[in-house]
């Protein structure tokens, strides 16, 4: 027995300072390279390969199945949904085996004295035991606290608004997505178009600033005319580089979005002719009250105003007083015992009564968290008014944009053709048709970048809303079937055939509760500032407008 104690002794140091002797260790280089390497190989694996040039729903539905922040989203709704279920077991009662092994060094003996008379004269010299030195017990318990229980319930139903949260989430990405891969394919798609067409002109624009450097030296022109046409020439120059420079970028962004390799050569399916723009036909009020109805982060805080509710639920059961009960059947291997198996019943009763003192802080802070969670939702009703009437008026500037770029087109064009013609016979100079050539070009890019400003603003408008593209779990089709699925619910959208929204309770303060015309009307002041930042945040728009001064010139 000795041997033991010293045994026990030594193992208790051992555990003390091993755990004292835990100390911050960095991840070595080899670890990290080889979870690079890992990293590198899973990225890109289990996806369908890229066998055609993409269509913009083809981009669509490789962003919705690949993209690792949608995909990031889904495993945390998946995650709130364990939690769920883990939550729902803690309702359940609780239900323990026990088992163990007792000893000791010398056999439990005791003696006793007389209740009335307890001097040690009238101890009895007799020892006597009644437990074995080593004995085994065990038990099976069953408890039941029935405040435990009510806690457990409304910790269950706010685990479960989370899940409805988390689903929210995974929307809001969804419609992130198609407003960040309608801009990136746009523009890769202008890219793919004129970045051919860009290179050429760029070269013989310079060349004609060397020219007409020439020309300035030698005197050949008057001066101011000849200073002019350098102005327009380097304001070109510079808007040519600008947007090329914009350009280069735009697939690598779409790569990214779909999930792809940055420096893949992937192509993108280039129609015929340029599309026409698809024309909105939905009204304002319409919009504004699918925004109201649909947008994810109002949802979210309609649940969060749950949790908060349930939160206040909560609280109050804490204060109440908890009864447990349980119920277990035990065994002893003491020898001295009649009955080595029994079963045990009982009944009990907490009541902490320092929550009673706290209850009116704890009720009025849960009350608080329902009143924020009211405020922050009405908050963003007002914010998601703003953005459908921005993302609308863009949407209409971009709309306009196009149909005078288009004009300006066909008469820069025009202008082109009259000077190629009359440079072919001898009639004109090298220095104008370079001139008309680039100012054709730029007016080209600026009618091809308004049609993308308008796809873009389309998808400002549907994030804005909140709309979902496609139901149901896309995990286990094909991009092909998805992108097909996707093409039909957007044309519907281009067409202005949004969701019907379920009919409003026939009370007569409906209407009065929920202004949501006026508030649509009243902020119409706030549209042209934002409309200038709109302008300065496309930053492909801005270096085409000098060109058609030039072109005047």
């Amino acid at each position: 027995m000795q041997y033991s104690k010293k045994l026990i002794a030594l193992s208790i140091a051992v555990a003390t300072l091993t755990g004292c002797a835990i100390e911050p260790t960095p991840i070595k280089d080899d670890e990290r390279l080889a979870g690079m390497l890992k990293d590198q190989a899973e990225i890109y694996s289990k996806q369908e390969p890229i066998t055609a040039p993409l269509t913009f729903y083809d981009a669509l539905a490789r962003a919705l199945k690949y993209n690792y922040d949608h995909r990031l989203t889904m495993m945390e709704a998946v995650l709130q949904d364990t939690q769920l279920d883990v939550s729902k077991l803690n309702m359940l009662p609780r239900l323990a085996i026990n088992a163990g092994y007792i000893g000791r060094e010398d056999q439990l003996g005791s003696s006793s004295v007389d209740y009335f008379n307890q001097s040690r004269n009238s101890q009895l010299t007799q020892y006597s035991t009644s437990q074995d030195a080593q004995r085994g017990v065990a038990d099976l318990t069953f408890t039941w606290n029935v405040l435990d229980f009510g806690v457990s319930y409304y910790q269950a139903k706010q685990q479960a608004n989370r899940v409805m949260i988390a689903q929210e989430r995974k929307r809001k990405v969804v419609n992130n997505l198609i407003k960040e891969v309608s801009n990136a394919y746009w523009g890769a798609s202008l890219s793919d178009h004129l970045l051919p067409k860009l290179d050429p002109v760029l070269k013989q624009a310079e060349h004609a600033l060397e020219l007409s450097k020439t020309v300035e030296v030698n005197r050949l022109q008057p001066m101011l005319s000849v200073l002019e046409y350098q102005r327009s020439l380097l304001r070109i120059i510079d808007q040519l580089k600008k947007l090329k420079a914009d350009l280069a970028v735009a697939k690598p962004k779409l790569a990214g979005l779909i999930n792809a390799p940055v420096h893949s050569d992937f192509q993108l399916a280039q129609p015929k002719q340029t599309p026409e723009p698809p024309e909105l036909k939905a009204s304002m009020t319409e919009l504004e009250n699918l925004g109201l109805f649909f947008r994810p982060e109002l949802r979210e805080e309609m649940y969060q105003e749950r949790i908060s509710r349930d939160e206040v639920w909560k609280e109050m059961l804490k204060v109440l007083p908890g009864l447990t009960i349980p119920l277990s059947a035990n065994w002893d291997s003491n020898s001295f015992l009649v009955y080595n198996m029994w079963m045990e019943a009982g009944a009990r009763t907490t009541f902490n009564l320092v929550n009673l003192l706290a209850a009116p802080k704890m009720w009025k802070s849960a009350q608080t968290q329902v009143e924020v969670a009211q405020i922050r939702r009405k908050a963003l009703s007002v914010a998601t008014l703003v953005q459908v009437n921005v993302s609308y008026q863009q949407y209409k500037k971009a709309l306009e944009g196009y149909h005078s770029a288009s004009e300006l087109n066909n008469v820069d064009q025009s202008i082109f053709k009259v000077i190629t013609d009359t440079t072919e016979s001898d009639a004109g100079s090298e220095l104008e048709r370079i001139h008309a050539a680039t100012a054709a070009l730029a007016s080209q890019l600026e009618k091809e970048q308004s049609l993308a400003e308008i796809y873009s603003a389309l998808g400002n408008i549907y994030s804005s809303i909140g709309l979902d593209p496609v139901e149901g779990n896309i995990e286990h089709i094909t991009v092909r079937t998805l992108a097909v699925q996707l093409e039909k619910n957007l044309d519907h959208w281009y067409k202005g055939e949004f969701p019907k929204l379920p009919n409003a309770p026939k009370t007569p303060e409906a209407p009065k509760a929920t202004p949501v015309v006026k508030a649509a009307e009243t902020p119409k002041t706030p549209t042209a500032p934002a409309a200038k930042v709109a302008t300065t945040t496309v930053s492909s728009s801005a270096p085409t407008a000098p060109a058609s001064k030039a072109t005047k010139q």
